[in-house]
């Protein structure tokens, strides 16, 4: 497995390759613009086997998908939707070091302002939300997670965060994790003290209000229960699930 650089020419190969993937995310999308992400070929003259893998964790195939090829992903990635017959080649590689993990897609079609702005008026946390400028893209916090972005001044160019202060302290945060020129992926996390009561609310309430006032589509994709009924909540609707496998 080989380093692909992001060249144009490059570029438009892996748009080929994978342009019949149904996507989950925006991961693809992210790479093919050069936004985040990196590649990998099985030959660099005349690649067959693509990767794309983005954040040093979620890997997505495409191309002729073989065992060798997918045995040299490295370990602690997640393995996502992939060309024919990539779970068959995956499981091949791996089995018993694969974790399957059923995920759910949503589209944001159906999302409304007006929602959007009745669950943030209605929620006594909504006071406490402050949008993510540079000095709160610097704090140490395992709330907003920006390792994507080469800075925290690059997040505040091309990403979008909100977070919410209790006394003085960042206790939750929404953000995009991933950015192309039209969508994010939607990433919120809160503290364990603060679940539960309304926080992740408020805090994905103002996310999505910035979305769809700058005409951006807010990707939204789910690992557990909590998750779906957020999502559910805020106006998602749920298009389908689909396996992915942790690599241990």
């Amino acid at each position: 497995m080989l380093p692909y650089p992001l060249t144009r020419a490059n570029r438009m190969r892996l748009a080929r390759a994978f342009a019949s993937l149904p996507r989950v995310d925006i991961s693809i999308e992210c790479a093919l613009e050069d936004q985040m992400g990196a590649a990998y070929v099985d030959s660099l003259d005349q690649p067959r086997a693509f990767m794309i893998e983005q954040d040093g964790f979620f890997c997505y195939y495409a191309g002729d998908i073989s065992r060798d090829f997918v045995s040299a992903t490295p370990r602690g990635r997640l393995l996502m939707a992939g060309a024919p017959g990539w779970q068959a080649a995956v499981e091949n590689a791996f089995g018993d070091a694969l974790v399957p993990i059923e995920r759910h897609t949503f589209a944001s079609e159906a999302l409304s302002v007006d929602h959007l702005r009745s669950l943030a008026a209605s929620n006594p946390h909504t006071a406490a939300v402050r949008r993510v400028d540079a000095q709160l893209a610097r704090t140490e916090t395992p709330y907003l997670s920006l390792d994507a972005f080469e800075s925290a001044e690059d997040f505040v160019e091309r990403g979008i965060g909100f977070c919410l202060l209790h006394e003085g302290t960042i206790v939750g945060g929404a953000y995009s994790s991933l950015v192309c020129s039209d969508a994010i992926e939607v990433s919120i996390v809160v503290h364990t003290v603060h679940r539960r009561q309304g926080v992740a609310t408020a805090l994905a309430s103002q996310l999505l209000l910035w979305c769809l006032e700058h005409q951006i589509a807010p990707h939204w994709d789910a690992a557990n229960d909590e998750s779906c009924g957020l999502a559910a909540k805020l106006g998602y609707r749920k298009v389908g699930t689909y396996a992915a496998y942790y690599l241990k």
